[in-house]
């Protein structure tokens, strides 16, 4: 599973929420060791609470919490820069297997336009990326395992975590949904019945409509614990406006989401 993560912390009023997922989604991605990463983002205007020394001491203190009440190996960085970028460094550095981060910017355009942290890392990842919602509601850790395919190469990924869930024993739920579009009766058969046929503990099921919106209704619907999803890489800058089913998801789940490239 994801063993190591890296976990954004930006010290924002609303970032506690993370707190509450942790207990939850560390058995549950079978998490085994956390880096804390604080990006001081030099192009806004720095306060008191940017000083470097003071905000490794928070870290550090937050550190010794989490490790004590999780059972994790806690390490800290902090870092100078754009958020995103200096997030996704530290991973390549420290060879992580994912990032979490906490996404605050529910049906905001703009925020769409003017970014977030996790909107930015849903853009720019290329290792999986855990969004957990502001106002979701805690998963339970052995909760249904939701994995979203439209049959392309780039859900492949996706779909291979998926499998690996199952194989620990969740319940899962394949979905694939015809937007009218591009419709394919069989193969959306023979993905969904490649996929779940694999497993006595997984169904699927076929929808109608806007991907991204039935998707996450979905996911809502059925109290999914994590929504698996699959995205094409980095985003062409065309995209950054107009956005993708993966970003607008990631965006919108009221569900943890785990991005896959």
């Amino acid at each position: 599973m994801l063993k190591h993560c890296i976990l954004s912390v930006d010290y924002s009023a609303d970032w506690d929420r993370t707190l509450d997922y942790l207990p939850a989604i560390i058995p549950l991605m079978g998490v085994q060791q956390l880096t804390l990463v604080h990006v001081i983002e030099t192009f806004r205007r720095q306060h008191i609470h940017d000083n470097q020394a003071v905000v490794a001491g928070k870290l550090k203190a937050l550190a010794s919490k989490l490790s004590a009440d999780l059972g994790l190996q806690v390490e800290v960085v902090v870092r100078r820069g754009f958020a995103a970028s200096e997030l996704l460094e530290v991973a390549r550095l420290h060879s992580a297997d994912a990032v979490i981060t906490l996404n605050c910017s529910h049906s905001s355009s703009r925020e769409i336009l003017r970014g977030n942290i996790a909107l930015n890392l849903a853009r720019m990842t290329r290792i999986p990326l855990l969004v957990l919602p502001l106002d979701g509601k805690t998963p339970e850790p052995d909760g249904l395992i939701m994995l979203a395919t439209d049959g392309s190469a780039s859900v492949h990924a996706a779909e291979a975590r998926f499998h690996d869930f199952m194989h620990k024993g969740h319940h899962g739920l394949v979905i694939w949904v015809d937007d009218g579009e591009h419709d394919d009766d069989v193969e959306a058969e023979r993905c969904l019945t490649a996929i779940s046929g694999q497993h006595a503990n997984a169904t699927a099921r076929r929808l109608k409509g806007s991907p991204a919106k039935e998707i996450t209704k979905a996911a809502e619907q059925e109290n999914a614990a994590l929504l698996i999803i699959g995205k094409r890489g980095t985003t062409p800058i065309k995209e950054l406006l107009l956005g993708s089913t993966a970003e607008a998801i990631a965006r919108e789940a009221r569900r943890p989401v785990l991005l896959v490239p």
